[in-house]
């Protein structure tokens, strides 16, 4: 088996500090691959805001924090809006949830 790794620069690789993460279930691995553009399957709310929260710090606009993230910009922004809760990502999880649900 062959395994394949995307290659960056790191002036481009974003390191995610874990002492500046209070909440503990925070993976900060996952913070990190998320914020470098490889959600990790089965990331969680406040992970996700965590990384958006990461982004936003290193000027990353939030169209591109939106890709790297899979979600949107209007979520970014009411995240940010609500000081990085992860309530925001989590409801906005629900109604997409539910909308896949109905289709």
């Amino acid at each position: 088996m062959t395994t394949a790794t995307r290659l960056t620069s790191r002036d481009s690789y974003i390191t995610v500090q874990a002492d500046r993460i209070t909440d503990q279930s925070v993976d900060v691995l996952a913070v990190e691959r998320a914020v470098n553009g490889e959600l990790p399957a089965g990331i969680t709310d406040a992970e996700l805001a965590h990384a958006a929260r990461v982004l936003a710090e290193h000027h990353i606009s939030r169209d591109e924090s939106a890709r790297r993230l899979r979600t949107t910009d209007y979520v970014l922004r009411k995240c940010q809006d609500n000081g990085w809760k992860p309530d925001v990502i989590t409801s906005w999880r629900e109604r997409m949830e539910k909308k896949a649900a109905r289709v």
